[in-house]
């Protein structure tokens, strides 16, 4: 039997423990149990392996439940756990049968092959199968099992999680046990190398049968494949609108002359005009006095009757802009009435000094 004991610190301890505990405890929780202390973690370790202890009620003896205990202090765990395993005088041998696996080695090689460069002080490795179910949760059976023994060059925790890990990514079921050269190995191990085959890393690895064919018909696929052309440069389209029409800006009239009326028929505009001038709005009227109203008048008579006069014959030296030569001689050229033809200021005949508000 295994002398726990060895080991200078927890690790080495905890992994003669584990050799010790294969076979009675399940596979997967000695994996486990193996995977943690690999990655540097020894309290977790002792504490999964305490776990699955208590819980499957697997019996131990009491050097072994001092080392259990002495890890889980080491290790700062809960070192209480380890009073409560089942405890016995005597372990109970466990029959185990072990034989050549049936499968093929194919997997197992394609698996390993590329941790094969880490694996650091292997000097062998053997496969092996087992036909006893181990612990009380036990998995289906036939199981593999992976022996690796390895020299003082290398590190059994670091091996153990290398070839774990590099089975579980293959998906591969398989219980890892890995011990020092030249160290004394349970009768659990001891049987299972007696009925074990070598495995040679450093062989080629036989690919499985649906991967040549894969990589035959690659070529054909891309044979068949035709030829990409390069991608073509997005074309700017310019859309052609359709022109619109000039539009014409338009110009200023131009005054249109009018040919100069006749004097007859324009005496006769400036007649009208000086009437309509002469015209006082209802409201400006109903402001007026009498006296007003009939000085009014009479300017009214009199201006008629000197355009009439005036019909008849023209002064030589008249005024000019419309004004005759009497109305030159009055203050401000009309007497403050509009000229005769103008056209009359905010239609009021009559000048604002004869308004009254």
């Amino acid at each position: 039997m295994v002398d726990v004991a060895e080991g200078a610190g927890p690790v080495d301890r905890l992994h003669n423990l584990l050799l010790a505990m294969t076979g009675r405890v399940d596979d997967d929780g000695i994996n486990s149990a193996r995977e943690l202390l690999g990655i540097g973690q020894p309290g977790a370790a002792a504490e999964y392996l305490t776990g699955c202890l208590l819980a499957g009620r697997i019996p131990v003896n009491s050097s072994e439940q001092y080392h259990l205990r002495r890890i889980l202090d080491e290790t700062r765990s809960t070192h209480v756990l380890a009073d409560r395993v089942n405890v016995v005088d005597s372990v109970p041998a466990d029959e185990h049968r072990f034989g050549e696996p049936a499968e093929d080695d194919g997997d197992l090689l394609a698996a390993l092959a590329p941790v094969a460069p880490r694996l650091q002080g292997v000097r062998g490795l053997w496969c092996a199968t087992r036909t006893t179910p181990a612990g009380a949760s036990y998995g289906a059976v036939p199981r593999r099992i992976l022996l690796a023994e390895v020299s003082p060059e290398g590190s059994t925790t670091a091996v153990a999680y290398q070839l774990i890990e590099a089975l579980r990514r293959a998906g591969i079921n398989c219980s890892v046990d890995v011990f020092d050269s030249g160290a004394e190995l349970p009768e659990y191990h001891r049987e299972a190398l007696a009925a074990a085959h070598r495995l040679h890393l450093d062989a080629p690895s036989a690919p499985p049968a649906e991967r040549p064919a894969a990589r035959e018909e690659r070529p054909a696929a891309r044979e068949e494949r035709p030829a990409e052309r390069p991608a073509e440069q997005p074309r700017r389209v310019v859309e052609e609108r359709p022109a619109e029409p000039e539009r014409s800006i338009p110009q200023p009239a131009q005054p249109v002359s009018q040919p100069e009326p006749e004097p007859a028929l324009a005496q006769a505009a400036e007649a009208q005009a000086e009437a309509s001038a002469m015209r006082v709005p209802p409201a400006v009227d109903a402001k007026l006095t009498d006296r007003e109203r009939n000085l009014l008048r009479k300017l009214h008579e009199e201006l008629a009757q000197r355009e009439q006069d005036r019909s008849g014959s023209r002064r030589p030296n008249g005024a000019s802009n419309g004004e005759e030569g009497w109305t030159s001689t009055m203050p401000g050229g009309t007497g403050g009435f509009p000229p005769i033809g103008a056209a009359p200021v905010n239609n009021q005949a009559y000048t604002p000094q004869q308004q009254r508000s």
